[in-house]
């Protein structure tokens, strides 16, 4: 088995160094594995029960982080947490996971089933720190007809800490999945997610936001493999990049044989707050069908000074005007996180992080 961590799907020059994951951003050895599979025992909202047991067809759905990670957490989980939505559900699942030096090492293995017609939410929270903390996790989603799911996934680790994140969704006829993520923290965070929109109409839609800085690496591998005809992905990414982190994204639409009309939209914005810090994006569009439409766009840059001096001279401070500059760039993610408290945690931290960019600059 491929052991290389968010490989990209079709390999180009060795010497870009884009084509999987750093070795020096991989997790320290396993030897702390576990296994131990212990169930999620916290109160569900209605319309969301808790299976059993994990079904073989949900255990097969490939994340974009590759076979070798998935079967590794599959198997070596800590916890898990396998939840079947049926129904209409109000009320979202809020599952937080705390790293600290008890708890050294969290890995969950998540997976969702969503019944034909269902709809429900899930929050992921991740925080703490921990000298050589690692949190992997991975979600396997199964979205039925006409059912919709979104995944709201925030990590606020610290420092010390590194995180790996895996999603795998299969998309059925008219279903909808939506992934919001939100990646602040770890010196280093890995994430892959693969949209498998198998059934015809099906939809995705990915919003990431992320804030590196100091000597932080993030890695990003996103693949949207359209398979059913007139099926819709949309991958949007807007980040920013201080000190001396570096980040890759790497950015597929798939289009299968078969999936006419299908529709792929991909598209990054990054600002960069210091010249010491390193951005390498790799979007790619595979086409193995005629009657489709797929687009990709990547921009970088540094604050635009002509609307630094336009809301300035509108009475905000220079410090002011950035954070609404940096914040009016991850509202598309923000304004989807519903938990008020949640959402302050996070435009705190991008101002701290902008502080203390002002004061090294």
């Amino acid at each position: 088995m491929n052991t290389q961590i968010n490989r990209l799907p079709v390999l180009t020059w060795n010497r870009t160094g884009v084509n999987w994951l750093d070795q020096k951003a991989l997790p320290p050895d396993r030897e702390y594995l576990q296994g131990r599979h212990l169930p999620y025992d916290g109160i569900l909202p209605h319309g969301i029960t808790l299976m059993d047991h994990l079904p073989t067809d949900v255990a097969e759905i490939k994340s974009g982080m590759g076979e070798w990670l998935d079967e590794l957490i599959r198997n070596g989980a800590d916890k898990t947490c396998y939840l079947m939505g049926d129904g209409i559900s109000s009320e979202p699942v809020i599952i937080t996971q705390n790293l600290d030096l008890t708890h050294p090492v969290i890995r969950t293995h998540y997976a969702i089933k969503a019944k034909p017609g269902s709809n429900l939410t899930v929050v992921q929270i991740n925080r703490g720190d921990a000298k050589d903390g690692v949190v992997e996790n991975l979600t396997q989603i199964d979205a039925q007809a006409d059912s919709f799911v979104r995944l709201i996934s925030i990590q606020l680790l610290g420092k010390n800490s590194q995180s790996f994140d895996a999603v795998g969704a299969r998309i059925g006829k008219g279903a909808k999945v939506e992934l919001i993520r939100a990646v602040f923290g770890g010196k280093t965070a890995a994430c892959g997610s693969m949209a498998h929109l198998e059934g015809q109409g099906g939809g995705y839609q990915q919003d990431t936001a992320y804030f590196t800085d100091e000597d932080q690496i993030f890695d990003f591998n996103d693949i949207a493999s359209h398979i059913g005809r007139e099926t819709v992905s949309e991958m949007h990414t807007a980040g920013v990049l201080s000190g001396r982190s570096s980040k890759i994204l790497r950015g597929t639409i798939d289009f299968k044989a078969g999936s006419a009309h299908s529709v792929g939209h991909e598209n990054e914005t990054v600002l960069l707050l210091s010249p010491s810090a390193r951005n390498r994006t790799v979007p790619l569009i595979l086409c193995g069908e005629e009657a489709v439409e797929g687009q990709h766009a990547a921009t970088l840059g540094r604050f635009d000074e002509k609307q630094l001096y336009y809301l300035c001279s509108r009475g905000l401070s220079l410090m002011e005007a950035k954070r609404m500059l940096v914040e009016a760039r991850f509202m598309p993610v923000l304004n989807k996180i519903t938990q008020d408290d949640l959402r302050q945690e996070i435009l705190t931290m991008i101002e701290r992080r902008l502080d203390e960019h002002e004061i090294g600059s």
